[in-house]
Protein backbone atom coordinates (compact mmCIF):
# COMPACT_ATOMS: atom_id res chain seq x y z
CA UNK A 1 0.00 0.00 0.00
CA UNK A 2 1.39 3.49 -0.86
CA UNK A 3 2.25 5.92 2.07
CA UNK A 4 3.80 8.71 0.35
CA UNK A 5 3.64 11.38 2.11
CA UNK A 6 2.07 14.60 1.42
CA UNK A 7 -0.67 13.69 -1.64
CA UNK A 8 -4.01 12.38 -2.19
CA UNK A 9 -4.10 8.40 -2.78
CA UNK A 10 -6.83 6.61 -4.54
CA UNK A 11 -7.81 2.79 -3.88
CA UNK A 12 -10.19 0.00 -3.65
CA UNK A 13 -12.22 -2.10 -1.43
CA UNK A 14 -14.14 -5.29 -1.91
CA UNK A 15 -17.25 -5.30 0.22
CA UNK A 16 -18.70 -8.31 1.40
CA UNK A 17 -21.76 -6.72 2.68
CA UNK A 18 -22.15 -4.65 -0.17
CA UNK A 19 -20.65 -7.57 -2.97
CA UNK A 20 -19.08 -4.58 -4.55
CA UNK A 21 -16.04 -2.49 -4.67
CA UNK A 22 -16.12 1.07 -3.60
CA UNK A 23 -12.88 3.59 -3.92
CA UNK A 24 -11.34 4.78 -1.59
CA UNK A 25 -8.78 8.21 -0.56
CA UNK A 26 -6.81 8.86 2.01
CA UNK A 27 -4.05 11.56 2.61
CA UNK A 28 -0.97 11.08 4.76
CA UNK A 29 0.32 14.23 5.85
CA UNK A 30 4.16 15.33 4.97
CA UNK A 31 5.08 14.47 8.41
CA UNK A 32 3.58 11.33 8.66
CA UNK A 33 5.81 8.80 10.39
CA UNK A 34 4.54 5.06 11.24
CA UNK A 35 6.11 5.98 14.67
CA UNK A 36 3.22 8.05 15.79
CA UNK A 37 -0.52 7.09 16.16
CA UNK A 38 -2.97 9.43 14.19
CA UNK A 39 -6.81 10.96 14.24
CA UNK A 40 -8.46 10.01 11.58
CA UNK A 41 -10.84 12.39 9.29
CA UNK A 42 -13.39 10.40 7.80
CA UNK A 43 -14.72 12.05 4.40
CA UNK A 44 -18.14 11.48 2.64
CA UNK A 45 -17.74 13.23 -0.73
CA UNK A 46 -14.38 13.16 -0.55
CA UNK A 47 -12.97 14.33 -3.74
CA UNK A 48 -15.14 17.80 -2.76
CA UNK A 49 -13.77 17.92 0.17
CA UNK A 50 -10.33 17.82 -1.75
CA UNK A 51 -10.96 19.78 -4.37
CA UNK A 52 -13.39 22.74 -2.86
CA UNK A 53 -12.30 22.24 0.70
CA UNK A 54 -8.70 21.69 0.54
CA UNK A 55 -8.86 19.64 3.23
CA UNK A 56 -5.21 18.48 3.03
CA UNK A 57 -3.56 22.11 3.34
CA UNK A 58 -6.21 22.58 5.93
CA UNK A 59 -4.29 19.45 7.96
CA UNK A 60 -0.91 20.58 6.68
CA UNK A 61 -1.34 24.19 8.06
CA UNK A 62 -2.70 23.44 11.03
CA UNK A 63 -0.37 20.86 12.46
CA UNK A 64 2.40 22.80 11.40
CA UNK A 65 1.39 25.66 13.82
CA UNK A 66 0.45 22.87 16.30
CA UNK A 67 -3.41 23.76 16.27
CA UNK A 68 -4.24 20.62 15.59
CA UNK A 69 -3.22 17.04 16.35
CA UNK A 70 -1.68 14.67 13.88
CA UNK A 71 -4.22 13.55 11.38
CA UNK A 72 -4.91 11.60 8.33
CA UNK A 73 -7.71 11.87 5.78
CA UNK A 74 -9.78 9.03 4.55
CA UNK A 75 -12.96 9.17 2.33
CA UNK A 76 -15.01 7.99 -0.19
CA UNK A 77 -15.92 9.58 -3.36
CA UNK A 78 -18.95 9.48 -5.08
CA UNK A 79 -19.42 8.01 -8.20
CA UNK A 80 -22.45 9.89 -9.11
CA UNK A 81 -24.94 12.49 -8.23
CA UNK A 82 -27.47 9.62 -8.24
CA UNK A 83 -25.27 7.24 -6.70
CA UNK A 84 -25.30 9.63 -3.57
CA UNK A 85 -29.46 9.73 -3.50
CA UNK A 86 -29.09 5.44 -2.83
CA UNK A 87 -26.11 4.98 -0.35
CA UNK A 88 -26.05 8.58 1.34
CA UNK A 89 -29.55 9.58 1.81
CA UNK A 90 -30.65 7.64 5.00
CA UNK A 91 -34.07 6.97 3.27
CA UNK A 92 -32.09 5.23 0.09
CA UNK A 93 -32.47 1.43 -1.05
CA UNK A 94 -28.50 0.83 -0.62
CA UNK A 95 -28.20 3.23 3.00
CA UNK A 96 -28.25 0.22 5.43
CA UNK A 97 -25.63 -2.06 3.93
CA UNK A 98 -23.25 1.19 3.18
CA UNK A 99 -23.24 1.66 6.96
CA UNK A 100 -22.73 -1.67 7.63
CA UNK A 101 -19.82 -1.41 4.92
CA UNK A 102 -18.20 2.09 6.26
CA UNK A 103 -18.71 1.02 10.26
CA UNK A 104 -17.08 -2.23 10.19
CA UNK A 105 -15.30 -3.16 6.62
CA UNK A 106 -13.83 0.30 6.18
CA UNK A 107 -13.15 1.04 9.95
CA UNK A 108 -11.37 -2.38 9.67
CA UNK A 109 -9.31 -1.38 6.36
CA UNK A 110 -8.38 2.16 8.31
CA UNK A 111 -7.17 0.38 11.37
CA UNK A 112 -5.17 -2.35 9.93
CA UNK A 113 -3.27 -0.33 7.42
CA UNK A 114 -2.72 2.85 9.79
CA UNK A 115 -1.31 3.74 13.05
CA UNK A 116 -4.99 5.15 14.28
CA UNK A 117 -6.17 6.21 17.93
CA UNK A 118 -8.81 3.48 18.33
CA UNK A 119 -11.31 5.87 20.16
CA UNK A 120 -14.31 6.81 19.43
CA UNK A 121 -13.10 10.39 20.08
CA UNK A 122 -10.17 9.83 17.41
CA UNK A 123 -12.58 9.74 14.17
CA UNK A 124 -14.22 12.63 13.01
CA UNK A 125 -16.88 12.51 10.34
CA UNK A 126 -17.42 14.65 7.81
CA UNK A 127 -20.09 15.07 5.50
CA UNK A 128 -22.08 17.82 3.61
CA UNK A 129 -25.44 17.70 1.94
CA UNK A 130 -26.97 14.17 1.53
CA UNK A 131 -23.30 13.16 2.45
CA UNK A 132 -23.79 15.18 5.80
CA UNK A 133 -26.78 12.93 6.76
CA UNK A 134 -24.71 9.65 6.18
CA UNK A 135 -22.30 11.00 8.95
CA UNK A 136 -25.33 11.88 11.13
CA UNK A 137 -26.64 8.16 10.62
CA UNK A 138 -23.64 6.56 10.93
CA UNK A 139 -22.70 7.97 14.34
CA UNK A 140 -26.22 7.25 15.42
CA UNK A 141 -25.93 3.58 13.99
CA UNK A 142 -21.90 3.36 15.57
CA UNK A 143 -21.67 5.54 18.62
CA UNK A 144 -19.00 3.77 20.23
CA UNK A 145 -16.67 3.63 17.23
CA UNK A 146 -17.63 7.03 15.93
CA UNK A 147 -17.89 9.72 18.31
CA UNK A 148 -17.48 12.75 16.41
CA UNK A 149 -19.61 14.33 13.44
CA UNK A 150 -19.29 17.48 11.33
CA UNK A 151 -22.52 18.04 9.10
CA UNK A 152 -23.04 20.89 6.66
CA UNK A 153 -26.12 21.47 5.97
CA UNK A 154 -27.49 18.03 5.90
CA UNK A 155 -30.53 16.41 4.46
CA UNK A 156 -33.27 16.22 7.34
CA UNK A 157 -36.46 14.38 7.62
CA UNK A 158 -39.13 13.33 10.64
CA UNK A 159 -37.49 10.05 10.40
CA UNK A 160 -33.98 11.31 10.84
CA UNK A 161 -35.28 13.68 13.81
CA UNK A 162 -36.83 10.56 15.23
CA UNK A 163 -33.76 8.64 15.37
CA UNK A 164 -32.33 11.45 17.88
CA UNK A 165 -35.28 11.95 20.82
CA UNK A 166 -34.51 10.08 23.29
CA UNK A 167 -31.45 8.00 21.81
CA UNK A 168 -29.17 6.83 25.22
CA UNK A 169 -26.51 6.62 22.59
CA UNK A 170 -26.29 10.48 21.81
CA UNK A 171 -24.34 10.28 25.24
CA UNK A 172 -21.12 9.34 23.56
CA UNK A 173 -21.40 12.04 20.69
CA UNK A 174 -20.24 15.43 19.87
CA UNK A 175 -21.87 16.51 16.77
CA UNK A 176 -20.89 20.08 14.91
CA UNK A 177 -23.88 21.35 12.67
CA UNK A 178 -24.21 24.48 10.23
CA UNK A 179 -26.87 25.34 7.84
CA UNK A 180 -26.88 28.66 5.51
CA UNK A 181 -29.37 31.19 6.17
CA UNK A 182 -30.23 30.75 2.62
CA UNK A 183 -31.51 27.18 2.10
CA UNK A 184 -34.98 28.24 2.68
CA UNK A 185 -35.50 28.20 -0.86
CA UNK A 186 -32.89 26.54 -3.07
CA UNK A 187 -32.11 24.09 -6.27
CA UNK A 188 -30.75 21.36 -5.49
CA UNK A 189 -27.83 19.73 -7.31
CA UNK A 190 -30.57 17.37 -8.26
CA UNK A 191 -32.99 20.26 -10.21
CA UNK A 192 -35.08 19.99 -7.01
CA UNK A 193 -35.93 22.92 -5.32
CA UNK A 194 -35.58 22.35 -1.16
CA UNK A 195 -35.83 24.05 2.08
CA UNK A 196 -33.29 22.82 4.44
CA UNK A 197 -33.36 25.36 6.40
CA UNK A 198 -36.59 24.52 8.70
CA UNK A 199 -35.91 20.93 9.06
CA UNK A 200 -32.50 21.73 10.16
CA UNK A 201 -33.61 23.98 12.91
CA UNK A 202 -35.92 21.15 13.88
CA UNK A 203 -33.11 18.84 14.42
CA UNK A 204 -31.49 21.85 16.40
CA UNK A 205 -34.79 22.04 18.75
CA UNK A 206 -34.30 18.42 19.35
CA UNK A 207 -30.60 17.62 19.88
CA UNK A 208 -30.36 20.72 22.28
CA UNK A 209 -32.18 19.05 24.87
CA UNK A 210 -30.65 15.94 24.05
CA UNK A 211 -27.22 14.51 26.28
CA UNK A 212 -24.37 15.38 23.81
CA UNK A 213 -22.06 17.38 23.14
CA UNK A 214 -23.39 20.19 20.82
CA UNK A 215 -22.40 22.64 18.35
CA UNK A 216 -25.08 24.66 16.17
CA UNK A 217 -23.87 27.79 13.90
CA UNK A 218 -26.65 29.47 10.81
CA UNK A 219 -24.25 30.52 8.74
CA UNK A 220 -24.40 33.40 6.36
CA UNK A 221 -24.48 31.59 2.70
CA UNK A 222 -26.37 29.06 0.52
CA UNK A 223 -26.05 25.59 -0.19
CA UNK A 224 -22.27 25.38 -1.38
CA UNK A 225 -18.73 25.19 -0.57
CA UNK A 226 -18.42 28.77 -0.51
CA UNK A 227 -20.20 28.73 2.57
CA UNK A 228 -18.75 25.63 4.40
CA UNK A 229 -14.92 26.23 3.71
CA UNK A 230 -14.27 29.20 5.75
CA UNK A 231 -15.59 26.79 8.71
CA UNK A 232 -13.21 24.17 8.51
CA UNK A 233 -10.63 25.39 9.75
CA UNK A 234 -12.53 26.10 13.31
CA UNK A 235 -14.17 22.91 13.23
CA UNK A 236 -11.01 20.87 13.07
CA UNK A 237 -9.73 22.74 15.75
CA UNK A 238 -12.53 22.40 18.14
CA UNK A 239 -12.30 18.59 17.36
CA UNK A 240 -8.45 17.99 16.90
CA UNK A 241 -7.62 20.58 19.30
Amino acid sequence: MDKTPGKVHNTTLKSEVCNETFEVQYYLPKSFSDLYKYHVLITFDSQDFFKFGQIERLIEKLEKSEEIERSIIVGIPYPSVEWRKHYFNPNGENHDDFLTFVGRELNSFIDSNFPTLKMPNSKLLLGESLAGSFALSLALTYPNTFGQVLAFSPYVDDKLIDRFKDNMNLINLNIYHTIGLEEDDFTTIMGEQADFLTPNRKLHDVLSDEPLEYVYKELDGGHIWKTWKPELAEVLTYFLN
